[in-house]
């Protein structure tokens, strides 16, 4: 996929924002929607978040030799390719996989390994900032929940995945593609993101939005979504608080 350079530096530019604005955990609307008009200036100008881009050429990554739509049926389920290059509209730009894309060679290598792998086994992904690292581990365990909930048609209860970052910042640089991923599926693969941020209840505007993500406490607890994504501190304090034991109990045994 080719992008112009004025493209590329607007997309840095939404990211930045959103990964600064998650990190400072900004709740006030009215200052969050300040921060991200100061911070969404024009790069280089006064007070703006990015300073003039700076151009180094570099060689692409390799290819695979097949594209995505050939992986259907073959490595991948039908349901997941499907997915992937039909994102939500608002996450399209960004995380749609289109059928006639080519997967870098190290992610189907990965893919390959973590699937087809038999006993399985753990695989070291090592490659450069943007080729891709995260679909090389998530894809196959988007792969494997789909399959177990026949493509989409049953809905799944009880953590069989569990993500663990280090930082609250990279967990949320992590939601837009679970969403943009999981969303095609109708809300029967879910996942939740686990943090202090999480409220007990969700308000009901935030019901509203994508009905893959799990958004309160008591919902994750009544009906534990498949895909956990948390960090080291709340797990400690899940597996040894009270209130949250249905969520290990609703689990047991399914974890992978």
């Amino acid at each position: 996929m080719s992008m112009r350079y004025g493209e590329i530096i607007q997309h840095l530019q939404r990211s930045a924002t959103r990964a600064i604005l998650g990190l400072q955990g900004v709740r006030n609307e009215a200052l969050r929607e300040y921060l991200q008009d100061i911070y969404q200036r024009f790069p280089g100008k006064p007070g703006s978040l990015l300073a003039d881009p700076v151009f180094e050429a570099t060689f692409g990554w390799k290819e695979a030799d097949v594209d995505m739509a050939g992986l259907s049926g073959d490595l991948l389920h039908p349901s997941l390719v499907q997915a992937l290059a039909s994102p939500p509209r608002a996450l399209e730009e960004e995380y749609a996989f289109p059928l006639n894309r080519r997967p870098y060679r190290h992610q189907l290598e990965a893919w390959r390994a973590l699937i087809e792998g038999k006993p399985p086994r753990s695989v070291l992904v090592s490659s450069g900032t943007g080729s891709g690292k995260t679909e090389c581990f998530l894809i196959p365990i988007l792969d494997d929940l789909a399959r177990a909930s026949d493509g989409g048609k049953r809905r799944l209860t009880g953590v069989q995945a569990l993500f663990l970052y280090p930082l609250n910042a990279l967990i949320k640089s992590q939601k837009d593609r679970l969403a943009a991923w999981t969303e095609p599926f109708g809300g029967t693969l879910r996942w939740c993101l686990y943090n202090r941020d999480t409220q007990e209840h969700a308000p009901p505007q935030r019901q509203q939005e994508f009905r893959s993500e799990v958004k309160g406490r008591d919902v994750l607890r009544a009906d534990p979504p498949p895909i956990l994504v948390t960090n080291a501190t709340m797990l400690e304090y899940m597996l040894v608080r009270r209130v949250d034991r249905p969520i290990i109990d609703q689990s047991q045994g399914k974890l992978k």
